[in-house]
């Protein structure tokens, strides 16, 4: 079976070594960023290349919101991101990372694993996702751009809707965004220019 990989983006290069080391070498990373994040700041993926490894890796970048925003998930960008990992999965194992390797790499996740097995119920893919990533909790918009593009005709969106693990996870992934949005408010204006106040009013909590 084709292995999925999925990590945080601090993860990433001592998974790539811990790979290499077992004989079993990534073939492909895919990394999800923040927009505009600086980079090896908070938000950002690493550069393998500037790390001495040379492993195909694509980088995606928008936020981690499931509401459609500036810089948000896309489907041009979804869409690039399994090709990436359809790609590059016969010939060995592929990372898939985000900031936390919970929302938005999880969701991607499943959207690989709808392409590689088609035959496969619903259910069963995610038993396949929680099986790698137990914390998972899958981003929900992007979420239906993969069963758009894996062809599952909503029945995947609607399985993670479902699932009580996935749900309750989802429910503190949400409530860490809005901690996030609390604790970070230019990261709140940038994601919702429309709602932020000029620069000399009191910030809203979104």
């Amino acid at each position: 079976m084709t292995e999925i990989i999925i990590c945080r983006a601090n993860e990433v290069l001592k998974t790539v070594i811990a790979q290499e080391t077992a004989g079993a070498p990534v073939s492909a990373v895919l990394s999800i960023e923040h927009p505009g994040a600086a980079l090896d700041k908070n938000g950002s993926a690493p550069r393998l290349a500037a790390h001495g490894h040379e492993i195909a890796q694509k980088i995606l970048v928008f936020w981690d919101s499931e509401q459609v925003v500036k810089d948000g998930p896309d489907l041009k960008q979804v869409k690039e991101g399994l090709e990436f990992i359809m790609e590059h999965a016969a010939t060995g194992p592929v990372i898939i990372h985000c900031h936390a390797g919970k929302a938005r790499s999880t969701a991607m996740a499943l959207g690989a694993f709808a392409l590689l097995h088609p035959e496969k119920p619903e259910n069963e893919l995610i038993d396949m996702l929680l099986a790698i990533r137990p914390q998972a909790a899958p981003n929900i918009l992007v979420m239906e751009m993969v069963d758009q593009l894996a062809g599952r005709n909503g029945k995947l969106l609607q399985a993670v809707l479902d699932h009580p693990v996935l749900a309750a996870q989802r429910a503190q992934a949400e409530s860490n965004r809005r901690d996030m949005m609390r604790e970070r408010p230019e990261w709140f204006a940038r994601m919702h220019p429309e709602k932020a106040p000029p620069p000399d009013s009191k910030q809203p909590k979104p």
